[in-house]
């Protein structure tokens, strides 16, 4: 899979061992105004916490990081949240989440904050919009996909990554290719292999 023709799995590896990072093309957006992101650390933590719960069958990893939406042109797209905000909207808040899409047909890999209130889990989707969630992962994926993410943020908390760069990684990461669990467990030791991780020690256990 790491050889498909639509992943620039080269642009993934100037992220980690390349200061200059991307070429400008990118579609990084800035947070949004009156809005507090979450911190490194705030996104380890709240993996490991859901994490647990995954594994305690108490929650389900689809449900909680993939969604279904309309970008800003009114165009349909299937993506994963992966970092949330507290907005503030008149005097109150509004949670927003940072939305990575997959569906290349409309959107080619583009990242968006959308409102939490906007979005659709896979059965809301369903029943709300007839629209089923064809081509993307299985819960074994997504699950490993969070494993995956834990560890590297792991390094992220030691190393202080931006919040560029934690864009810059998300545009990267190949979830269109990581559709099933072994296709996951597969790019792990590549991922973690690159530059960036050559001198850190994680502290997590790889899975088996």
């Amino acid at each position: 899979f790491l050889g498909a023709g639509d992943h620039d799995y080269n642009a993934a590896l100037r992220l980690f061992g390349s200061p200059s990072m991307f070429a400008s093309d990118l579609r990084l957006p800035a947070m949004p105004l009156n809005a507090v992101g979450e911190s490194n650390w705030e996104i380890l933590v709240r993996l490991g916490d859901d994490l647990t719960l995954i594994n305690d069958d108490q929650l389900s990893a689809l449900d909680s990081y993939r969604f279904f939406g309309y970008d800003e042109m009114k165009r349909p797209f299937w993506g994963y949240g992966v970092e949330s905000a507290r907005a503030r909207v008149g005097s109150g808040e509004e949670i927003i989440v940072l939305m990575r899409s997959d569906d290349q047909t409309n959107i080619d890999k583009a990242l968006c904050w959308m409102p939490l209130g906007k979005l659709y889990t896979r059965k809301q989707a369903r029943l709300v919009h007839q629209v089923l969630d064809t081509e993307g992962p299985t819960e074994g994926a997504m699950h490993e996909i969070l494993e995956l993410f834990r560890d590297v943020f792991e390094c992220a908390v030691e190393t202080s990554w931006t919040y560029e760069k934690r864009l810059e990684f998300y545009h990267s990461f190949p979830f269109e290719e990581l559709s099933t669990r072994e296709a996951v467990l597969d790019f792990r030791p590549v991922l973690l292999g690159c530059a960036a991780f050559a001198d850190f020690e994680f502290k997590f256990p790889e899975c088996e």
